[in-house]
């Protein structure tokens, strides 16, 4: 679907809608190929990760307006996290939202073509993980042109098994 830039620091997932997601995803007819529905337990009791690969899909302008930041997890604790509701027509999702800390470390890359893309954890169900949730935002650049052209990109969601 078309939506515009998020401006806010969130993750999209939480400790308890990433769990929740992925039931909700192998429930679904086609969503996941599991063919014995026996097995939708096997996957849910193992480790998996939700992944975001964000790319440009403007092959003519680098991304220049609201470029995309990524906070380096180890520089988040519990206290700078919040729970918020995402609304759909079909389920209630929930994500997390960060309160602004001195101690957080970003990082973003400029002028991103279209041939380039960057890969980041969005949730990891090892709770043991370094970075379990990685935060992110498109913000405005103060170097960016006032001529910069709309930014064009996708995003897609990759669930990886370990």
């Amino acid at each position: 679907s078309l939506a515009t830039p998020v401006a806010r620091v969130h993750c999209d997932y939480t400790d308890n809608s990433g769990p929740k997601r992925l039931g909700q995803l192998l429930g679904e007819a086609g969503a996941l190929s599991v063919d014995d529905p026996s097995m939708v337990h096997h996957f849910i009791k193992q480790r998996y990760a939700f992944i975001n690969v964000w790319r440009s899909i403007d092959s003519e302008n680098p991304i220049m307006q609201s470029p995309l930041a990524v906070c380096d997890a180890r520089s988040f604790s519990d206290d700078d996290i919040e729970i918020y509701e995402m609304q759909y027509p079909e389920r209630i999702g929930e994500n997390y939202a960060a309160r602004f800390s001195k101690r957080h470390r970003w990082a973003y890359f400029p002028m991103m073509s279209h041939d380039e893309c960057l890969v980041f954890k969005v949730f990891d169900s090892e709770i043991n993980s370094s970075s379990r949730f990685v935060f992110h935002t498109a913000f405005d650049d103060p170097r960016t042109p006032s001529h910069a052209p709309s930014r064009h990109s996708i995003e897609a969601r990759c669930i990886v098994f370990f």
